[in-house]
């Protein structure tokens, strides 16, 4: 038996054993790979208000961050004194200062420094989305801001002397929470209807719109189902000639039982199958793909605040035209469809809203078993203005065939959104590696750019194509292949860049094909050249009126 000083004497040891062990860890821990470095920075709200991140850096370096207000440059560098700018991407309208990690990487090691947005002016209102009933009446909103009472006002969407008015604003400068009033009027003899209540600060000539409250009121002519007998059944609206087939399956949100029996639910479908097929390189590659209709019964034929519909689309209207819809419930359509992985990996889903709202949106970046980025993608698009119109067909196309097929970015630009943060630049590039948005790049050089080929390719000159700058909705940082196309304005064609991809992605799932030529798609664009009308500077607001939403990065998990 151990006397009980040889019974310390080991214990003692032991926990020098362990603190030199923690100490060995710690050690370890610590990074070795940067010097001098700054441990945090703070900017002011302001969109472009910068900041330096100082340090010295033992190897080669590089520099991320997940925030997304946050713009870093440059974003790597070599060994020896160095400075990373930071700028304020968006304004923080919230009402607390905001931290971002901005990390540090050399090799193995890593270090993290701290990034803090000051408050700028805010409006909170208690909730974004109030619901009236059809009798309508007076309601308050509350709201808190810290903008001063003589600048802030508070405007209506609405025309004057349409059913929603204003009637008060309360407002003290001792209280942090305000209010405003308004009345509605009844709504008994027509579909549900939406306002906003804009809050926006006056200052110096100049207008800021700090918040949004989307103000719904219920509809007295909304039509309920009671027959969901037609649910599911699915018809085959074409069926492929070349190749494995492609499938695009159509399915409709909020139409109600009455809308499938007289055939309108059939018609609509019908129009967006021909719609999709009506651009270049598509419209001649009709024969490599399958389209089936699959019937969706909604609850109500009207989408907000107090209704069902078959995938509880939300429009979210205003200045946006995002869609929101539950793209499980879709998935699960698709799978009534498709019983094979693999074409419901390669499908294309397209919904297809009633209502006539200008709106679209696309979601994408679905993963199949394995982790893998997969092609299917969900594109929805209202039946805008009506069936026949040119703006259905136009956003269609540049939805469901632009983005969910072709896996092409956005080309239009935003005026107020500057330059493109490195966040977005990393994730673009990502979903470059896998063959995806091919019609974007940052760089001006006509010699590296995604599409240098074309610019010294003579056979496409007269197509104007170059590096203009703008691209992903943003002004600065990002490039795009020519003035104006189907990706830009809606009203012209698919450019050249534009069209190479639609062309491979349909050989690549139609055809199994692993590599697809420059020449093979050369010969084959040059037979089937779309009709180029004349270059116009368009952007999207500008066309619309209203600021279009991008796609919808999912990340998640395909259902099988």
């Amino acid at each position: 038996m151990l006397s009980s000083c040889c019974m310390k004497t080991t214990l003692f040891n032991l926990c020098l054993a362990f603190l030199m062990l923690l100490t060995s860890c710690h050690k370890e821990m610590e990074s070795v790979a940067f010097e001098n470095v700054t441990e945090s920075v703070t900017l002011q709200s302001v969109v472009g208000d910068e900041a330096f991140i100082s340090f010295t850096s033992l190897g080669t370096w590089n520099v991320t961050t997940d925030a997304t207000w946050l713009s870093l440059s440059p974003l790597s560098g070599d060994a020896g004194e160095s400075q990373v700018k930071v700028t304020a991407v968006f304004e923080n309208n919230s009402n607390q200062v905001r931290e971002a990690k901005v990390k540090l990487t050399s090799g193995d090691e890593a270090c993290e420094i701290s990034v803090f947005q000051e408050v700028g002016d805010y409006v909170l209102p208690e909730k974004e989305e109030y619901l009236i009933g059809v009798e309508g009446g007076v309601f308050t909103i509350y709201f808190e801001t810290n903008v001063d009472v003589e600048k802030l006002k508070v405007y209506t969407s609405s025309e004057p002397g349409s059913w929603l008015r204003q009637e008060t604003t309360s407002r003290s400068a001792a209280s942090e929470t305000h209010e405003v009033s308004l009345h509605a009027t009844s709504n008994k003899g027509g579909m549900s209807r939406s306002a906003y209540l804009l809050f926006v600060k006056e200052e110096d000539g100049s207008q800021k719109e700090l918040a949004t409250v989307k103000i719904s009121q219920q509809g007295g002519q909304v039509l309920e189902s009671v027959d969901f007998s037609e649910d599911g059944k699915i018809d085959t609206l074409q069926q492929h000639v070349k190749g494995e087939g492609i499938p695009i399956v159509l399915m409709g949100d909020g139409f109600v039982d009455q809308e499938l029996a007289d055939g309108t639910y059939r018609r609509v479908m019908e129009k967006a199958m021909e719609n999709l097929f009506t651009e270049e390189p598509v419209k001649s590659l009709r024969e490599y793909f399958d389209v089936f209709m699959i019937n969706a019964v909604s609850e109500n034929n009207d989408f907000g605040m107090g209704y069902k519909t078959a995938f509880s689309c939300k429009l979210a209207g205003g200045n946006s035209t995002t869609i929101i819809g539950d793209d499980t419930s879709v998935q699960i359509y698709v799978g009534k469809v498709l019983d094979k992985e693999k074409k419901k990996e390669n499908s294309l889903a397209v919904v297809i809203l009633n209502t006539s709202a200008y709106a679209g949106t696309t979601y994408w970046g679905y993963q199949g078993k394995n982790n893998k980025l997969v092609e299917f993608a969900i594109a929805y698009c209202p039946v805008i203005d009506n069936l026949d119109s040119e703006h259905f067909r136009q956003v269609l196309v540049h939805e469901a065939i632009g983005h969910g097929l072709g896996k092409l970015e956005d080309e239009y630009v935003y005026s107020d959104k500057g330059s493109i943060s490195t966040l977005e630049i990393q994730r673009i590039r990502t979903m470059q590696a896998n063959g995806w948005l091919q019609n974007v790049d940052f760089t001006a050089s006509k010699d590296t750019v995604l599409w240098a080929s074309f610019l010294t390719d003579s056979r496409y000159q007269n197509e104007h194509l170059g590096v203009y700058e703008g691209a992903c909705t943003y002004p600065k940082g990002a490039y795009r292949p020519s003035e104006d196309s189907m990706m830009n304005s809606n009203t012209c064609a698919f450019n050249a860049p534009s069209r190479k991809s639609l062309y491979e992605k349909v050989m690549k799932i139609g055809m199994d094909t692993e590599q697809v030529l420059y020449e093979d798609f050369v010969t084959f664009d040059k037979a089937h050249l779309p009709e180029m009308l004349p270059v116009a500077s368009y952007t999207r607001a500008a066309f619309s009126g209203q600021s279009f939403a991008r796609p919808v990065w999912t990340g998640s998990r395909l259902s099988h």
